[in-house]
């Protein structure tokens, strides 16, 4: 093989090399402390006002669908167990930007079997962690008067995936 040959055979064979070893480089990527997009998706339980006193802490159950930044779907918020325990289905929306989510809850009028016209809405924001979600939901009732509910006394919010 001429000089010029082998020159050229060996400078292509480097060049593969450097687009080779960039390639792998660029497909490890730095670390994110982002969620990935179905990191949130999944079935979520905790409580909203963990240190009430006189049982006014709420039980919550989401079954979240992540699409996006957008994490929502049904959710169960129930009463502690110094009441009879109530439950309002509704929705709880969230939007998740990094390890964030700014949440919003709302159970309409209808859904409390009993009291047609107590509804419930509310909201508010999270840290994001591994399995878990730690910030503040702040729960209104609306014309629930006739239940004897009364709102946390903190907005305190703690979910863990399951």
């Amino acid at each position: 093989m001429s000089r010029v040959l082998r020159g050229y055979a060996q400078n292509v064979g480097r060049r593969a090399s450097i687009l080779l070893l960039a390639a792998a480089a660029s497909a490890c990527g730095g670390s994110s402390t982002a969620p990935s997009s179905s990191s949130l998706s999944g079935t979520w339980s905790g409580v909203v006002g963990a240190e009430s006193r006189d049982g006014r802490a709420l039980r919550i159950t989401w079954a979240a669908t992540q699409n996006g930044g957008r994490v929502a779907g049904p959710v169960m918020l129930t009463t502690s167990p110094a009441l009879p325990p109530l439950t309002f289905a509704g929705t709880l929306d969230g939007m998740a930007t990094g390890t964030q989510i700014s949440l919003t809850y709302t159970a309409p009028a209808g859904s409390v079997p009993g009291f047609p016209a107590c509804s419930a809405f509310g909201s508010g924001s999270a840290a994001i962690g591994q399995d878990t979600m730690t910030g503040h939901l702040d729960v209104t009732f609306v014309s629930c008067d006739d239940a004897g509910l009364q709102t946390p006394a903190n907005d305190s919010l703690t979910l863990t995936k399951q």
